[in-house]
């Protein structure tokens, strides 16, 4: 059974994104792999933007740092 997870901030796409998204690479999936496509589980995780951390920074303080550069 494939489960494929994607990690996207919160509030990144929408409920019909989602869906669509997740539509899509079921169906890239189901052509790759020839099972079936009740056998894809995707799961979509929304993650705070607080919570997603690059060279230290949180994503809401690195973009911060970024304004202060302009």
């Amino acid at each position: 059974m494939p489960l494929i997870e994607m990690y996207f901030g919160k509030g990144a796409l929408t409920d019909e994104q989602k869906a669509d998204l997740s539509r899509k690479v079921t169906d890239l999936i189901v052509k790759e792999t020839k099972q079936p496509q009740h056998y894809t589980w995707v799961i979509i995780h929304e993650v705070p933007l607080e919570n997603w951390m690059v060279d230290r920074l949180t994503l809401p303080e690195l973009k911060a740092k970024l304004q202060e550069k302009k």
